[in-house]
């Protein structure tokens, strides 16, 4: 979907002291900087990121009309197929509380989306953005990693409640994983630091860093985006027959772990044997048994809930205070965007979530078989490491509300940005060659 603001051509009030594009990267890059900076959180969950989000929404709007740019809505279906359902659970739930909130994040999300993907335009929002983002999870994992290991729990985000779990500065230690992995592939889409030896550096400040979250998602979305990025990369590099032979073959030993090696191990044992040894293992692999039980008794009520249900939805961010009224015997959020989509925003939301999902899809296949032009790859050369991320966050879903997620949105900005200038060169070259 495009739309395009006109351009201002009356009047005393003269154009050129609108906001110039590289204003808007500067404050895009700023913004990327912040959204580690979660905690604490301001009414509303509200943090410093989104006042950088407000700036760079209303920076793109008047650079959008002083430049008479086209504006791409990226996803537009799918978010407002789960806008509408949204909306319509709203009007007609009985439960108690307001989500007239959620919604308005919804939008300010998808603008914030939508607003990187001008970088369609400006190659230097894509600069500033991807830059900033990979020196600030280098920079933000080193310290936290220090933080940890001196035993600064203030700054480690390590708290009675998560045991030695760190959260850093996110207040939950499953998000700070997930931002941290997802940054992991970042640095390696981009080469950035562009020093090899700096960049190895950053892999193992990310990846210690990660380790000290004790979370178990991340470490199984690791996996899924390293053995992803194997089979892409050795498709980028040597062609379909070395891709699709790496990908049989992880997926083989895959297999054979699950089918003949997990069978042979007592899973029981090994979490007895975890939760009695190093307090980051008692934490994370230790507490992995309770943890799948209350996700499954979750799912079981989320289901129960749904099927019990009009198809309409009980309005967003309502499955807390639905499962209160029902007098359910545990009372949480879905933490699975799957089951909350369908339980919050009904049917219609559900549609709108699989048209965003397919919307996604189809790009991130772009970035794995196309090629940038020449300006764009020197700023991020391998992007079908990007494109990798999607997978991660799809898995990801499964056990958290990744929908929320900023950083989530940043990529799917970069991820739009990227596919639309890889379709303005194929435009470019049909109309050279007619």
């Amino acid at each position: 979907m495009t739309t395009t603001i006109p351009a201002h051509t009356g009047g005393i009030v003269r154009w050129p002291a609108l906001p110039r594009g590289d204003v808007l990267a500067t404050t895009a890059g700023l913004t990327t900087c912040l959204l580690p900076f979660l905690n604490p959180a301001g009414p509303g969950n509200t943090a410093p990121a989104d006042a950088g989000i407000l700036l760079s929404i209303l920076l793109a709007v008047l650079w959008a009309a002083r430049e008479h740019l086209p504006i791409k809505l990226p996803y537009a279906a799918g978010v407002a197929g789960m806008l509408l359902g949204g909306a319509v659970a709203e009007l007609v739930s009985v439960a108690p509380g307001r989500t007239g909130l959620v919604l308005v994040q919804d939008l300010l999300l998808f603008a914030w989306g939508v607003t990187i993907a001008l970088g369609r335009h400006n190659r230097a929002m894509i600069s500033a953005i991807t830059v900033a983002w990979c020196r600030t999870a280098t920079i933000y994992s080193g310290v936290m990693v220090v933080a940890y290991v001196l035993g600064i729990n203030s700054i480690a985000g390590v708290t009675a409640r998560d045991g030695v779990r760190a959260a850093y500065t996110f207040g939950d230690a499953n998000l700070a994983g997930n931002y941290l992995v997802m940054s992991l592939f970042v640095i390696a889409a981009c080469k950035h630091p562009r020093s090899p030896g700096v960049r190895k550096i950053a892999y193992l400040l990310v990846l210690i860093a990660i380790g000290f979250t004790g979370s178990n998602g991340a470490m199984l979305t690791l996996l899924i985006g390293l053995v992803l990025s194997f089979a892409v990369t050795r498709y980028r590099n040597h062609g379909a027959v070395a891709g699709v032979s790496a990908l049989a073959v992880t997926a083989l030993l895959g297999g054979l772990v699950v089918g003949v090696v997990m069978p042979r191990v007592d899973l029981t044992t090994v979490r007895e044997h975890a939760a009695g040894s190093i307090p980051i293992l008692r934490d994370s692999v230790g507490r992995s048994a309770n943890s799948s039980s209350q996700r499954a008794t979750i799912d079981q009520e989320g289901a129960g809930l749904f099927l019990r249900g009009d198809a309409i939805g009980y309005g967003p961010g309502r499955t807390k205070t639905t499962l209160q009224a029902t007098q359910a015997p545990y009372v949480k959020e879905a933490h699975n965007d799957y089951l909350a989509t369908l339980l919050e925003r009904g049917v219609i939301g559900g549609i709108g979530l699989l048209l965003f999902g397919i919307a996604l899809f189809a790009r991130c296949l772009r970035l794995v078989f196309g090629t940038l032009p020449k300006p764009y790859a020197e700023v991020v050369p391998r992007a079908w490491l990007l494109a990798v991320i999607g997978p991660v966050m799809a898995t990801a879903a499964g056990f958290y509300e990744v929908l929320h997620f900023r950083h989530l949105w940043t990529w799917l900005g970069l991820i739009a940005a990227l596919v639309l200038v890889m379709q303005d060169q194929a435009q470019q070259q049909r109309k050279a060659t007619s």
